[in-house]
């Protein structure tokens, strides 16, 4: 949208003075709406594009997949249903003292709808953590709770991931583990582990009102101050999130193992299928190749079709494992752990959705607002 010229009077110590400056009219609701379903339209539709360019891929690993062992397409299931289930652990612990009605149930709908919608369109999680925000909303909590809550459940769940990333390339580069890797892969997990968690960490040394003394260096200073004023509310959610997931493991000591559950159980899977279809790499640089290969779900794709893949097989021919084994070795991973939940999480949206339907209808359905003054 072109941007308008307003006239901005300015009145100092008994002068007016008057400008032009640019302004940029917020649209009409509406024209809000369509934009924002026309960009949910855009990325419907690109993941369709990509999933039926992959379909060919996915179909002949299914293929492959009917003829591997039982025994083990029955543990990669379980493994992945007990990864699962420290997802459930995790949910509960967080968020019920926020929001009561998240029983049981409830974490194990909201499990399986938020995965699959991570998995299916990932960029960074946000089909997830939207889908989370909303369950959590309709279940009580205020929308900065609702926020505060999902921020420090990916501290926890992330933590987990880049701790445990540092710790198996730490021991790979010392030789404390067995197993072979490129020295250069094995620092890129130390930097990338040590940076996101010293990072924050450091976020915890930042004065507790931050974005109050942003806001009134930038009343009177030039671009520079402003800047910083908009950027404040970053690394101010970041140290309440990392400040509340740490209360949270103080306080529910099992957060922690539910965290690693989740992941561990998950290598696990991708464990199984190289044991299907050959002989699997050490523990240590299998973990170091799937972590390394998740990193790339911050691109947008369903499923992370490509990307992580990609990653993880460039990161297991690195450390000497034939490319054609590692190939089918992650696919087959990606149709277990991302294609045979997808059934359940849909089930899971469409429990959770009329349970909220249900939560909102006594407010709804109840006397009117003149009414009750009324009465």
């Amino acid at each position: 949208m072109k941007p308008h010229r307003r006239l901005i009077t300015v009145a100092d110590d008994g002068y007016v003075a008057r400008h032009y400056e640019a302004w940029h009219p917020r649209p009409p609701a509406g024209r809000r709406r369509q934009l924002l379903a026309a960009i949910v339209l855009a990325l419907v539709a690109a993941s369709v594009v990509a999933l039926l360019a992959g379909l060919g891929t996915l179909h002949q690993v299914f293929l492959r997949l009917e003829h591997a062992s039982p025994v083990l397409l029955a543990f990669a299931a379980g493994f992945e249903a007990l990864s699962f289930g420290g997802y459930v652990v995790l949910t509960r612990l967080v968020f019920r003292p926020v929001a009561l009605r998240i029983s049981w149930r409830e974490s194990v709908d909201i499990t399986l709808a938020g995965v699959v919608a991570t998995r299916l369109l990932t960029a960074g999680g946000a089909g997830g953590i939207a889908l989370t925000v909303w369950a959590l909303r309709g279940a009580g909590a205020d929308r900065r709770t609702a926020a505060r809550r999902v921020a420090a459940f990916l501290v926890l769940l992330y933590g987990a991931f880049f701790a445990a990333l540092l710790l198996d390339a730490g021991g790979l580069a010392a030789g404390f583990f067995p197993g072979h890797a490129p020295l250069w892969l094995a620092l890129i997990g130390i930097g990338v582990g040590g940076l996101v968690i010293g990072l924050s960490l450091a976020t915890l040394l930042l004065p507790a009102d931050l974005e109050r003394r942003a806001a009134r260096a930038a009343a009177g200073g030039g671009r520079l101050q402003r800047l910083a004023s908009r950027l404040a509310p970053v690394p101010a959610v970041a140290r309440e999130a990392v400040a509340l997931a740490l209360r949270i493991v103080w306080k529910r000591p099992s957060a922690t193992p539910a965290a690693v559950a989740w992941w561990a159980f998950d290598i696990a899977v991708l464990w199984s299928t190289f044991e299907m279809f050959g002989q699997p790499p050490a523990t240590a640089v299998l973990v170091l190749c799937y972590f390394l290969g998740k990193l790339f779900q911050v691109i947008p794709l369903p499923g992370g079709v490509g990307p992580v893949e990609g990653g993880m097989v460039a990161a297991f021919a690195a450390c000497g494992i034939s490319v054609a084994l590692a190939l089918l070795a992650v696919l087959s991973y990606q149709a277990i752990s991302t294609w045979l939940p997808a059934a359940p999480g849909l089930w899971g949206y469409l429990r959770l959705r009329r349970r909220i339907a249900a939560w909102r209808a006594p407010a709804s359905s109840g006397p009117s607002a003149p009414a009750r003054r009324a009465a």
